[in-house]
C-alpha cells in the first residue's frame, strides 16, 4: 500500500544535484567547533562556509544506522524506524487552545500540557509524544523543562522534546537518565528523541549544531530539521529546487554527526507537504505541494525519517480541519513518513484543540485499517462456503465464517453508522460533541504508569536547581 512518486532517475538527479551544491556551493556552520571538525575532515572552509567532497557524503551515508528502535520508559520497544513505515504523535509548542468545554480560544496553561500528554497515553492508535503547548503559567526560561517533567509523567510513550537552546537539551536528557535510571540506561533504551529545527537550510545556527554534535557525541536520537513551509525564501519555490536544499541541509547536518560519532542517531527531516503562500504570507503546513517526494528521498537513502500529518490552516475543528488532517495523514502514511507528528495541529501550527485530536485518532484508526494487506489463503477464500450457499440457496450472515472474521473489520469508536432515526433518537450529536465526551472520559479515569515514587521529585529538584543558576 506504500507508493512512491520518484523513480530511480529523479531520485538519482536530486541526489547528484544536492552533491553538486554541497560541493560547489557549500554551506554555512555557524559553529566554530564544527567548522573545525570539518576542516580536518578535509573539507574546503572558508570563514563559515563549508563545501563538501561527495565521497565524504557518501561515506557519511553509508556510516549512519538504517533503523532506529525506540523504547518507552518502561523499556519495551515500540517504534522501529526501518522502512517505509507510520507512527503517529501530536506536536510542540503550540500558543493557543481551543478549550473543549468553552469552544474559546484561550492561552494554554501548564494542566493542558497534562491533558494532552494524557490523551495521548490513553489512544491506542498514537505511538509517541510531544508537549502540545506552550504553558504561560510557568516562568518563560523553565518552559521546556516543566513540559518535559510533565511528559516523562503522564505518558510511558516515547517523547519527542523540543528545546531552543543548548542549556534546555542538556537538562531534558539529564531528565530522561534520572526516568531511566542512569545515563548508560538511557542510551541503550532511548526513549526520548530532540528534536532540533535549524533556522535556515543553508546557514546553521550554533545552537542547534551544538545540540547536533553533543547527542551524537552521548550517542543519542535526535531529528535534524529545516522549515519545510518556506518555498521561495529560504528555497527555490520550484519544488525541484526545494527539495535540492531540504536535502543539502539533511545531508550536512548527517555528515556532521558521523564526524562527531560513525553510528550516531540521526533522523532525518522527512516531511510531507509544505508551502508559502505568496498571497496570505503564511506558512501553510497541509499544503498539497511537495507531499511525499521527501519521504522517498528519505527511503533512497535508507535514513530514519521525520513526517508530518493530521494538521490544519483552519481555525476551528470544523470541516476544514477534518478533510486537511485526513488527506495529510493518508498521503503521509502511504508514503511511509515514519514519525508522523503534529496531529492535530490547527492554525498551521498555533492552536491546538483536545476533541480535534480525539477526531484525528478516529481518522488514523481508518487509515490503518485502509494500510492492511488482504490475506489471500484457503480460508478467507471461503470456496467450500461459496459453494454450499449456493447449493442450499441461503446467505452467509449466520455462517461461522462470517462469525470468525467480522471482528477484522474496522469498527470505529466515534464515528456514526447508524440509520438516521437511531442517530436522532440518541441525541442528534455530531462527531465534534462526541469528541468532547471521549476526552472528558479519558481525563478523567485514565492515568498513566507512574515513575517510581522518588523520581518527581529529583525532577523537580532539576528545574529548581535550573532556576537559580
Amino acid at each position: 500500500m506504500y507508493y512512491q512518486r520518484l523513480d530511480q532517475t529523479e531520485q538519482d538527479k536530486l541526489h547528484h544535484a544536492s552533491l553538486e551544491v554541497m560541493r560547489n556551493s557549500g554551506v554555512r556552520f555557524l559553529e566554530k567547533n564544527a567548522i573545525e571538525i570539518f576542516r580536518k575532515a578535509g573539507c574546503a572552509v572558508q570563514d563559515n562556509l563549508v563545501r563538501f567532497p561527495s565521497n565524504l557524503v557518501e561515506w557519511a551515508l553509508k556510516t549512519c544506522p538504517k533503523n532506529i528502535t525506540l523504547f518507552d520508559r518502561l523499556g519495551q520497544p515500540k517504534i522501529h524506524l526501518m522502512g517505509r513505515c507510520a507512527y503517529y504523535g501530536n506536536g510542540s509548542d503550540l500558543l493557543y487552545i481551543i478549550d473543549h468545554e468553552t469552544c474559546k480560544c484561550r492561552s494554554p496553561l501548564l494542566k493542558d500540557v497534562k491533558d494532552i500528554v494524557t490523551l495521548i497515553d490513553a489512544l491506542p492508535h498514537f505511538d509517541f509524544s510531544m508537549s502540545g503547548f506552550i504553558p504561560t503559567d510557568v516562568p518563560n526560561d523553565q518552559v521546556q523543562r516543566w513540559q518535559m517533567k510533565t511528559m516523562l509523567e503522564n505518558t510511558i510513550k516515547p517523547i519527542v522534546y523540543v528545546t531552543t537552546d543548548f542549556e534546555n537539551t542538556k537538562s531534558s536528557v539529564e531528565m530522561a537518565e534520572i526516568v531511566a535510571g542512569d545515563e548508560k540506561a538511557l542510551r541503550e533504551n532511548p526513549f526520548a528523541v530532540n528534536y532540533i529545527n535549524i533556522s535556515n537550510p543553508l546557514k546553521h545556527n550554533t545552537e542547534s549544531v551544538r545540540k547536533l554534535m553533543w547527542l551524537s557525541q552521548k550517542g543519542l536520537p535526535f531529528v535534524y530539521r529545516p522549515s519545510i513551509v518556506t518555498r521561495g525564501i529560504s528555497t527555490p519555490v520550484t519544488w525541484a529546487g526545494f527539495l535540492v536544499v531540504n536535502n543539502v541541509a539533511g545531508l550536512a547536518g548527517l555528515v556532521l554527526s558521523q564526524l562527531v560519532r560513525e553510528g550516531a542517531l540521526f533522523i532525518r527531516c522527512g516531511c510531507s507537504g509544505g508551502t508559502f503562500d505568496m498571497q496570505t504570507m503564511v506558512g501553510l503546513h497541509s499544503a498539497a505541494e511537495i507531499r511525499g517526494f521527501n519521504e522517498d528521498l528519505c527511503e533512497y537513502y535508507q535514513i530514519p525519517r521525520f513526517g508530518i500529518g493530521g494538521l490544519s490552516g483552519s481555525k476551528d475543528v470544523d470541516q476544514q480541519a477534518a478533510y486537511e488532517a485526513a488527506l495529510t495523514l493518508i498521503t503521509s502514511t502511504q508514503a511511509g513518513a515514519q514519525l508522523i507528528h503534529d496531529v492535530g495541529y490547527l492554525d498551521n501550527g498555533r492552536i491546538g484543540a483536545l476533541d480535534h485530536l480525539v477526531i484525528c485518532h478516529e481518522i488514523i484508526g481508518w487509515v490503518k485499517q485502509y494500510m492492511k494487506d488482504m490475506v489471500i489463503d484457503e480460508e478467507s477464500l471461503a470456496l467450500e462456503l461459496i459453494h454450499q450457499v449456493i447449493q442450499s440457496d441461503t446467505n452467509f450472515l449466520d455462517s461461522d465464517h462470517t462469525l470468525a472474521h467480522y471482528q477484522e473489520d474496522y469498527y470505529p469508536a466515534l464515528t456514526d453508522r447508524s440509520v438516521y432515526d437511531t442517530w436522532e433518537a440518541k441525541g442528534s450529536t455530531t462527531l465534534r460533541e462526541r469528541a468532547k465526551k471521549e476526552a472528558d472520559a479519558i481525563l478523567k479515569d485514565h492515568r498513566a504508569v507512574p515513575l517510581e515514587k522518588s523520581v518527581p521529585q529529583k525532577l523537580l529538584d532539576l528545574i529548581n536547581r535550573e532556576a537559580h543558576l
